[in-house]
């Protein structure tokens, strides 16, 4: 390493150990000399790493994100959707034409040979998830099948016999999120991507900035012992109103006085309150942070934006874009931040589906997996741009999938389902987990098509957290208790 990256790096650390001290007003204004002074190198920080979890609230209908292509499979599947779906003759159907599942949204699994589809959108949204297939069929993006929440391997008769085998809460929205976040089925207070961010953050050298941050407000998932989310919205930060915030900022005509003012309140010393103190120092850790943040974001060089264009009206695509634009101000080699490995987390709702399932209009499932499609694509196409398309992993959750039976109109809550995993390091191009036989009632499913996990959610975490760093068994099983339970804690997906 050279003298001059090794100053620039030991005076980040420093500066990121005042900071979480909330000393950091006294050194803020000489940062912008960091420029000119530490401007040796502008080479990305090494060995960069980030996940980001893209959450699909409701349920996500999965069967008719992944749909089997081959005659029997589909047949089989179509059946099972109580019918082709026709807003005529089969209005309460839940299944897709195979007529519908043109090239551009087929794809084969290299490894068994097997032929899927991905949702074909329909007549409003004709373009479906063709971006997520195109990236499938550049290897770098995977599918694992029937995967859900489990405290081990269970067979249907044991889950009819012995209870205390099942999850708990099984098709409560509210508890299966958070055995998705959490990756355990005990009560606990850290979920996963917190306890993986705890192990893996010790090499980011501004340490009063959160390894992990949410676009989309608190959430247990990015919660662990010694971190907490740092939470913005997609279009940034948002400052104090009528407060200088920062030099692009003058905060009204008197804002400069406000800020002045709220200061010296800081700073106040007299007051013996315990209480008092930690509630001003942690407000000024608040607006160093939205300094330090806020300044890279908005630089008036433009550096803290990408030029790739993200589609409009889109809120998945805005957070994407926003997360694209923080992996961009933290990675870079003479930025203020430089953090190695990073966790983060986007919100996508309106999958809970009961109802109109099959609407052609902006509700309905086809439109929200198409926007789920083109905010991915941009998404890549972002981090392309960054050169940061090997070193990111995105990847889905959602609580459960749905039956595969119609209700009606729509279909409700159901178990195992299937996820994507998106990224350069991926190993793409195929299907991990298993596919399961879709026929109703079966050895593995129940009345209406509820599928038995053959995939732990332990697995899939496990897998992604082995790639963030966190290799030793001793800290796998920690962080996942019921991973011992399954056969291997590396389902390969993961390069």
């Amino acid at each position: 390493m050279k003298h001059s990256e090794q100053n620039r790096r030991q005076f980040l650390k420093a500066l990121g150990a005042t900071l979480c001290a909330g000393g950091a007003s006294a050194l803020l204004p000489q940062l912008k000399l960091m420029g000119s002074a530490l401007a040796a190198s502008t080479a990305p920080v090494p060995n960069y790493r980030a996940l980001v979890c893209v959450y699909l609230s409701g349920g996500n209908d999965s069967w008719n994100m992944l749909l089997p292509y081959d005659t029997a499979r589909h047949a089989t599947y179509a059946t099972a959707r109580s019918g082709i779906y026709n807003a005529t003759t089969n209005a309460g159907g839940l299944g897709i034409d195979r007529a519908a599942l043109t090239s551009q949204f087929q794809i084969n699994d290299s490894a068994g040979s097997g032929q899927y589809a991905v949702n074909p959108g329909n007549a409003n949204y004709a373009g479906g998830m063709s971006d997520v297939a195109t990236i499938y069929r550049a290897n770098k993006l995977a599918f694992i099948a029937n995967c859900g929440t489990l405290l081990r391997p269970i067979t249907k008769t044991e889950y009819n016999s012995s209870p205390t085998l099942r999850p708990p809460q099984l098709y409560s929205h509210n508890d299966q999120e958070n055995l998705w976040h959490l990756a355990r089925t005990s009560l606990a207070n850290e979920g996963w991507g917190g306890l993986v961010a705890d192990k893996v953050r010790l090499n980011n050298l501004n340490q009063a900035l959160s390894p992990c941050i949410s676009l989309a407000g608190s959430n247990r998932f990015e919660v662990g012992q010694d971190t907490f989310p740092y939470q913005m919205s997609s279009g940034g930060l948002t400052g104090l109103a009528n407060i200088y915030n920062a030099a692009n900022s003058t905060g009204g005509t008197y804002g400069s006085q406000r800020a002045g003012a709220l200061d010296l309140l800081l700073a106040d010393t007299s007051n013996t309150s315990l209480l008092t103190k930690e509630y001003a120092r942690t407000f000024k850790r608040g607006r160093d942070l939205y300094d330090l943040v806020n300044s890279a974001l908005t630089a008036a060089d433009g550096s803290g934006n990408v030029t790739t264009v993200f589609p409009t009206g889109n809120s998945l695509a805005d957070q994407l874009k926003m997360v694209a634009r923080m992996i961009k101000i933290s990675r870079e080699g003479n930025g203020q931040i430089q953090h190695q490995r990073q966790i983060y987390y986007v919100r996508f709702g309106g999958f809970d589906l009961h109802d109109n399932l099959m609407s052609t209009a902006t509700n309905g499932h086809g439109a929200l997996l198409n926007r789920v499609s083109q905010a991915m694509g941009a998404f890549w196409a972002a981090l392309g741009e960054l050169g940061a398309q090997n070193e990111v992993t995105t990847f889905t959750m959602s609580e459960f999938a749905r039956t595969l039976s119609s209700n009606g109109n729509g279909s409700d809550h159901a178990w195992g389902g299937v996820q994507m995993v998106m990224g350069g390091a991926v190993n793409g191009g195929r299907l991990y987990g298993t596919f399961p036989d879709q026929a109703l009632n079966n050895a593995i499913s129940f009345t209406r098509g509820q599928t038995i996990p053959s995939t732990s959610v332990d697995q899939v975490a496990a897998t992604l957290a082995r790639w963030m760093g966190v290799t030793s068994t001793n800290d796998l099983n920690a962080i996942f208790p019921n991973l011992p339970n399954f056969p291997t804690n590396n389902l390969g997906f993961m390069a």
